[in-house]
């Protein structure tokens, strides 16, 4: 994949994490995301300037029929052309892309409120697949088209670039398609607060019941409870030994 050289055009598109705390209080509510809004694509510009002149030919089959002093000859023919404009427009006109979010927990597709968020070590493999990045994990496939995500895509190859690098199977030509980002690309909005009820520590299994327990890996969002924080992520591998070495000190006291 020769990752050295995806790095290189993505070394300008830092992530929101500094590097050096590899765990985060799961509670915070300091973090945010960059929220990419789709781009419009020719598909629906089409379909609106077909809009447009069915709507044009409808209004002068309205006025000739029926409101013109004289019978129009043409009337009709606009009435009948101007409806099938706009049922053609309407029908071709594609459904309007979600907006995406990405940040430090992971990426979102959709309504914060509704669309679930995929964490960084539920990733299982990021490529570029035709027109479409593709982000496979155990949810459902997340497609992006690059025509109207490729601001998004971007990003979102370039945290996983820096988190979770061996999952990230795009070839160098594959990954010149992208566009170069600068820290401004993206709305930054805050991030979607953590659900922690019912959710289990990923290196002992343990319920954690209290926010205040809950901790995180920095890198890739795993869960874990603040006495079985483990020397090195399991979901990641990055190495946790410095939080965990406070954790244990915190529970032995």
């Amino acid at each position: 994949m020769e990752a050295g050289k995806r790095r290189d055009k993505l070394g300008a598109v830092p992530t929101e994490t500094s590097a050096a705390s590899p765990l985060t209080l799961a509670a915070s509510t300091e973090r945010v995301e960059r929220l990419f809004s789709p781009e419009p694509g020719s598909r629906s510009r089409l379909a609106l300037g077909l809009g447009m002149l069915g709507c044009a030919a409808l209004g002068a089959g309205v006025y000739g029929a029926w409101l013109a002093p004289d019978a129009v000859a043409a009337a009709w023919p606009l009435l009948i052309g101007g409806l099938a404009a706009v049922g053609v427009a309407w029908w071709s006109n594609p459904a309007a892309p979600s907006p995406v979010r990405v940040g430090e927990l992971g990426v979102i597709v959709g309504d914060p409120a509704e669309a679930r968020r995929v964490y960084w070590h539920e990733v299982s493999a990021v490529r570029i697949v035709g027109d479409d990045l593709r982000i496979e994990s155990s949810e459902p496939l997340i497609v992006l088209s690059l025509a109207a995500h490729a601001r998004a895509a971007a990003r979102i190859v370039a945290e996983a670039s820096q988190r979770i690098a061996a999952r990230v199977d795009i070839s160098p030509k594959a990954h010149e398609r992208l566009p170069r980002l600068s820290d401004a690309e993206g709305e930054v909005v805050p991030a979607a607060r953590l659900q922690l009820a019912g959710q289990k520590c990923a290196a002992s299994g343990v319920s954690i019941t209290f926010e205040s327990d809950a901790r995180l890996c920095a890198n890739c969002a795993a869960l874990y409870h603040q006495q079985h924080v483990p020397a090195a992520c399991s979901r990641c591998e990055r190495s946790l030994v410095e939080a965990a070495s406070v954790a244990a000190a915190r529970a032995a006291g």
